[in-house]
């Protein structure tokens, strides 16, 4: 079995799940809102000042029956009692109908994935592309190592079309129901890759396709994003005034990386590679945690770094420079994957 069949196997815990509860059920409530607990305070006041009008209207009629009793003490207590009665209803009413609403809301989002669950999910899935990939594939005898970050490259992001559900996990995470996963694979001589749709909540690819490219015909690597860069400057420095640019003469280096640096917002990625001119390969990423925000210097982003590996991979083939590091040393190392 290869290392990466074995990654698979390993994570297979995960579909233990909450106790009695499927997989896909946890998944498709992990996309439906959280309720907030309504406030019950105007009903609440509705039943306890209904409450105190037929008290007040009981007394006025008893008080009314006795043969020294006004006649307009009668009248104040069937008033009291009516208005009391029309306000124990109402305001009954509205709190059943809150609780029962806010029960139901409850119970289409509990219980829940949590968001180690569906994370774990998606290296399940993306194990489990990899592996199916090298298999459909048929990777020549020579070319069956495979080093994740270096001649394994796995990119996760949105679906070009389908019913694509997004929820903002606890921990503050985009996450979809459905991904798009790539894998590509590098060689000497040839570039293939394995695309599939991931459905997270049954774990099935619904989808997938085998691409396989020479690499004389491969043109190069586009890459299109929402990014927003700003500058935040040190602590023990003034803030730039509105449209003033970062000084020249200082580097990001010079930045203290415990309160400045260059922030970067990401929304939305896109990784087009090119063959014969023509885009051939696409695919929308920018939704995990590092490639939303992260701070030059300080935190990278994977995908960024598995970018620069595709794009000096490329490079080394095509009459490019060699001999650079396949990742810049300042990104974090990626997950280990394991070697076949």
């Amino acid at each position: 079995m290869s290392d990466l069949a074995q990654s698979l196997s390993s994570i297979h815990g995960m579909r233990g799940m909450t106790q009695n509860h499927s997989r896909e059920e946890l998944v498709h409530k992990y996309f439906n809102r959280v309720p907030q607990k309504p406030s019950y305070i105007g009903p609440l006041i509705a039943l306890g000042g209904g409450g105190l009008l037929l008290v007040i209207g009981l007394l006025s009629l008893v008080g009314a029956s006795s043969d020294s009793g006004p006649t307009g003490l009668a009248c104040l207590g069937c008033l009291g009692i009516l208005g009391g009665g029309a306000a124990v209803v109402v305001g009954g009413i509205k709190l059943a109908a809150s609780y029962s609403a806010y029960n139901a809301a409850i119970s289409a989002a509990y219980p829940r994935a949590t968001d180690a669950q569906m994370d774990g999910w998606l290296q399940e899935g993306e194990n489990y592309a990899a592996d199916a990939g090298r298999r459909r594939l048929n990777r020549h005898p020579g070319e069956v190592t495979l080093k994740w970050g270096e001649n394994l490259l796995i990119f996760h992001g949105l679906p070009p079309d389908g019913p694509c559900q997004i929820a903002r996990g606890a921990d503050g995470v985009l996450r979809a129901s459905l991904y798009k996963i790539l894998v590509v694979y590098l060689s000497n001589y040839r570039l293939l890759t394995y695309e599939s749709i991931l459905d997270m909540r049954t774990g099935a690819t619904v989808s997938d396709a085998t691409k396989e490219y020479h690499l004389q015909s491969v043109d190069g690597l586009e890459t299109a994003s929402d990014r927003v860069n700003f500058f935040i400057p040190p602590a023990n420095q003034a803030p730039l005034p509105p449209g003033q640019p970062m000084p020249p003469h200082q580097a990001v280096t010079e930045i203290p990386t415990a309160s400045g640096g260059i922030v970067h917002l990401t929304g939305r990625q896109t990784l087009r590679l090119m063959v014969a001119g023509r885009p051939a390969i696409e695919l929308v990423m920018g939704i995990s945690a590092t490639d939303q925000i992260h701070i030059e210097g300080v935190s990278g982003s994977t995908t960024e770094s598995m970018i620069h590996t595709l794009r000096e991979y490329l490079r080394r083939h095509n009459g490019g420079t060699s001999g650079q590091p396949s990742v810049p040393t300042n990104l974090p190392p990626l997950p280990p994957l394991g070697s076949e």
